[in-house]
This record gives structure tokens, sequence and C-alpha cells, in this order.
């Protein structure tokens, strides 16, 4: 009932007045333009200078541009980002983004094949053909960045590990894309999924201008991110930020595969809501979120029927809600954000969710101060993660 249909290309966005610098890790840019390519490793490559101007190549007056891509479960998207954070260009089969849609960057199912140095190839095929049609080439880049989900070690550019990428440990993720786009191995960076995503949110999305921010991503777990202080939080193995696996109720519900019963995840994600609904079928001898013998429930049938002024629809939101809140409030007792904004499945469910779990915020929040920090939804959209890589 509140899943989006596609709505034609996202709006360009503007940058915030005053921007994160820059990694210096995508600086400069050098390769070959996908038509007239050397050998891997060739010397023949033409860098981008600091402006987006190419040696002997195009003049730059469109600025600079970079690189995103995300590595993700399902699926592998690229797509080019200009120095304002916008994506730019559409591919041209526009059937093949679903729906009948367009869509600012050019994506393929991940498939069985997972493969790491398949999977370099393949991205190495999505940047050449947004590339061809934006028409530009490798020589008006300035950076390719790439985000994942997993665990990593970012300075390194390794994926240590990665559930939802068979096979995907210990893998040289930046090595590997270098060598695909012939690039120096210097001018490609690594990023887990979620920061990415919170990267793209400051830079031209909800958190633009802000500095103490965290992202929750609500689907199948909850992903999160957090920026303090101007700067993400990662941790001494890369591991900050992991909001999702931290213990709501001690002993509590078992969730996921991670050994630990009592996560918040377990309790507010969209997989959550889904498990609960079917707990209530089962308990009420109904076959649908709102008893009447329809399909069995999921998330979005249950905010559906909430919304329909279904009771037990509403009552499970009102739980999901104050188990939220409570995760905000923790998150606000350990870094002090002055933004939380919501993103992910769940989160589609936009103000009819944030209402609820505002009210709760404030009933659960301490009394020696009002509540000051904004539970906003985040604006970026699926693509964040490509946005937020490039940046």
């Amino acid at each position: 009932p509140f899943w989006p249909k596609p709505s034609g290309r996202r709006p360009s966005l503007p940058i915030a007045s005053s921007p994160l610098p820059l990694c210096p890790a995508i600086r400069f840019l050098g390769a070959a333009s996908p038509s007239a390519r050397p050998a891997m490793g060739g010397a023949e490559s033409t860098l981008a200078d600091d402006t987006g101007a190419a040696a002997g190549g195009s003049d730059g007056r469109r600025g600079r541009l970079f690189v995103g891509v995300d590595i993700g479960g399902t699926t592998i998207s690229v797509g080019l980002v200009d120095n304002d954070g916008v994506l730019r260009g559409s591919p041209r089969d526009v059937t093949a983004v679903g729906g009948g849609g367009v869509s600012p960057v050019w994506w393929e199912p991940l498939g069985e094949d997972h493969s790491p140095a398949q999977v370099a190839r393949r991205v190495r095929r999505l940047v050449e053909a947004a590339l061809a049609e934006d028409g530009s080439s490798m020589t008006d880049v300035c950076g390719v960045g790439v985000c994942t989900p997993g665990l990593m070690d970012i300075a390194s550019g390794v994926v240590r590990s990665a559930a939802n990428l068979k096979g995907w440990q210990q893998v040289p993720i930046c090595d590997l894309l270098a060598e695909a786009l012939d690039v120096s191995r210097d001018r490609v960076v690594l990023e887990n999924d979620t920061n990415a995503s919170l990267l793209a949110e400051v830079w031209v999305g909800a958190a633009r201008g802000r500095k103490h921010v965290v992202l929750l991503t609500l689907g199948t777990g909850i992903g999160g991110a957090i920026m303090c202080d101007g700067r993400l939080l990662r941790g001494s193995r890369g591991q900050a930020g992991e909001l999702g696996h931290t213990i709501l109720v001690p002993d509590g519900r078992p969730f996921g595969g991670a050994g630990v019963d009592g996560i918040f995840e377990g309790y507010a994600s969209a997989s959550a809501v889904a498990l609960r609904a079917a707990e209530e079928q089962r308990s009420s001898g109904s076959s649908g979120a709102d008893g009447g013998g329809s399909a069995p429930a999921d998330c979005a049938a249950t905010f559906g029927a909430a919304q329909r002024g279904d009771e037990r629809a509403m009552a499970l939101v009102r739980e999901t809600a104050r188990y939220l809140a409570i995760g905000c409030i923790n998150c606000c007792r350990v870094v002090d954000p002055e933004l939380i904004l919501f993103a992910g499945g769940m989160a589609q469910a936009g103000e009819f969710l944030l209402e609820e779990v505002r009210k709760q915020f404030a009933a659960y929040h301490w009394n020696i101060e009002p509540v000051r920090v904004e539970l906003l939804l985040a604006t970026t959209g699926a693509h964040s993660g490509v946005v937020g890589a490039a940046r």
C-alpha cells in the first residue's frame, strides 16, 4: 500500500553550502577511453585534471565527474555523479529498470555468480555503457568509489566478509576494480553500503550541512551509520554503527544468525514486523493482516491494514514504533546526534510511521531537557549507495 511506483528520474539536488572534503583517494583518475582502450595496465591513460578537464581531452565545462558503484546482495549498480552530487544521464533501455520507469543508474541483477573477478568485469561493462551514453570517457572521471555490505578494511580496500555475497572472504575489491577499469589503485576507494548512504544524505539529502547524524535503514535487518563532528565513526575494526545488533531485550527474541537474542533489529525491522504479524495470525486463527482471509501478512500489508483502521495491525505499528524510539534514544545517549534519518523499505511508510516514533520518543525521553533531535525520512532514495560511494 505504500511502496512507491517508479516516478521518473530523481530530481537534481544542490550541494550543501559547506560540503565535506573529498576523500584524498578520489582526487584524480587516469584511464583509457572505452572506445580506444589500451591493454590492461597500459601506460596510455589520460589523467583528468582537478577541474575535470583531461590533458588533450574534454574541456571540463561540465565539472568533475565521479563513478559510484554499489555491489549489493541482489544487484550491481553504477552511476555517474557530478561535483554537485547529481546523477547524470539514464540508460536508453528503460525497461531494464523494471516497471517501465527511468533510472539514473545502470544496473543488473547480481545473479548466482558472485565471483569477485567476474563482478569486477561486470562493473567495467556497466561503467563503459554509462560513459558512452553520457558522451564521456574515463578521461573525464576523477575518481571511483565502491560500496558493499559486510565487514571490511577500508584503508586496504578489502571486504573481509559479506554474508550476502557468496564466497566473499578477504576480497581485495579495490585492487580488482582498479585492474578491471585500468586505473591506478589509489584512485579507487571502498565504503560500507550504509555509510555510503549516510554520506549521500549529508552531501545532497536530508542531512545537508549537518555534522551529527545517525542513519537507520529499516529492512530485513537494521543497518546503521553514524556521523559525529562531521566524521564517520568506523571504530577499531570498522564495525562502528552496527546498531541493529545492539541488545534491546537481553535473551529476548531469536533473530538472524549472529548468535545473540534480543537484538534491536529483531524488534524494529521490517522482518520483525512480518514475524510478529504471522504470530498474531496464528494466535487469532486469521490468514491476513486485517483478519479478512487475505494473503499472509508481511510488513507492507501490516502497515496498510493499520492505515485502514485495523486495530491489531495498528497495535503492531505502535509496538514497532516504541522499539524504534527506544533504539533512537539509546543512540542519542551515546553519540548525541542532531538528526536521525530513516531509510529502507519500512521507512516508505513515511510520516505514518514517523509520527508514532516521535510520540514514543517523547514518552521515553528524559525530563532534564526537551526533545531536540529531529527524526526525519532520508531523501536520496534507492541510489544513495551509488551517490555516497562517489562522494
